[in-house]
């Protein structure tokens, strides 16, 4: 049992991100590589990912294993900020918890010799741990979000109704049948796994996944910002495969500054303001872009609260991926 200690505090800063957090997607999709659970949901994706998983990527497998511990830094709260603030943020780990993580790791799994250059903290060997994550979001997960959209958004409307209505008491049921509230503490039901944390006034951060299958997760370090990675129930999902030689039609057809916006949105539901740091762009010209895209069909734009959401629809993704199946 993990054991989650409140306060008055935490209940006040206990928050619901509103999309998945793209590392955590990717360090749980490689799990999910790892395994053959829950062949109906995610075997179609599986057998194609790995038939394609490039050099940089299958290094990644050494230091994500399925079962057990995995490293922290591979998934800092930056990312909560998008796939490039999360990748600054594994780049900038400090080197005493690269080589405590990874010493950690090291006494359940072996580690390949390139991991104990990492932990000496040697920049090209990290600058490579950051691209095969980079490309397995890109090549892997990327090519899913508008089928992910699809299961997440709705699950956490629900979410964020219940909180509104009934709070967190009223939530934590829905989540998954492993969490359990008995205020002031939260117990998720995890095997082998007997801790307890106390959030300390931190409040805590709760992420829905996709990839996330069997419990939910959270991290090792309870000095680190307290997150609960929960998983979203969700149907099979056909397989959508990047196709590389659209990249340049796709330029040609929309303009090299729409179609990064596209592939931009393709990352995952955004803002306009997200949408422009993405992108590279000022504020006024990804809202024009989004605006078009969103008037020729390719893009749903929602509007929740004060802001917008633009997000990839089955017709964009048509344009930059293949549907194979």
């Amino acid at each position: 049992m993990f054991r989650v200690y409140f306060e008055c505090a935490d209940l006040a800063r206990t928050t619901i991100a509103q999309q998945p957090d793209p590392l955590w997607e990717v360090l749980l999709g490689l799990h999910v590589l790892q395994t053959d659970d829950e062949p109906e949901t995610f075997g179609r994706w599986r057998e194609r990912a790995r038939a394609r998983l490039s050099a940089l990527e299958q290094e990644l497998l050494a230091v994500t294993p399925p079962v057990g511990y995995s490293p922290d830094f591979l998934t800092p709260r930056a990312a909560g900020e998008g796939l490039e603030a999360g990748l600054a943020a594994v780049a900038a780990t400090p080197p005493g918890q690269l080589r405590s993580e990874l010493g950690r790791l090291s006494d359940t799994v072996r580690l390949p010799a390139w991991t104990r250059r990492l932990a000496a903290g040697e920049t090209a060997v990290m600058h490579r741990l950051v691209q095969g994550l980079k490309s397995f979001h890109r090549t892997k997960i990327a090519p899913q979000m508008p089928m992910i959209t699809t299961a997440i958004e709705p699950a956490v409307a629900k979410h964020n109704d219940t909180v509104a209505n009934g709070g967190l008491e009223s939530l934590i049921p829905q989540l998954h049948p492993t969490l359990h509230w008995d205020a002031p503490v939260l117990s998720v039901d995890l095997p082998h796994i007997d801790r307890d944390l106390h959030l300390n006034g931190r409040g805590l951060r709760l992420v829905p996944s996709f990839f996330c299958w069997k419990y939910p997760m959270m991290l090792l370090d309870p000095a680190l910002p307290p997150v609960l990675v929960y998983p979203v129930r969700h149907e099979a999902f056909p397989v959508v495969t990047r196709r590389a030689d659209r990249d340049g039609a796709v330029a040609d057809l929309l303009g090299k500054t729409r179609a990064r916006v596209l592939r931009s949105i393709s990352s995952g539901a955004c803002s306009t303001s997200e949408l422009a740091v993405r992108a590279g762009i000022s504020l006024a010209s990804a809202s024009e872009h989004a605006r078009v895209l969103h008037d020729t069909g390719l893009v749903t734009t929602r509007r929740i609260g004060s802001s917008v959401r633009h997000m990839l629809n089955p017709v964009g993704a048509d344009v930059l991926t293949g549907v194979r199946g």
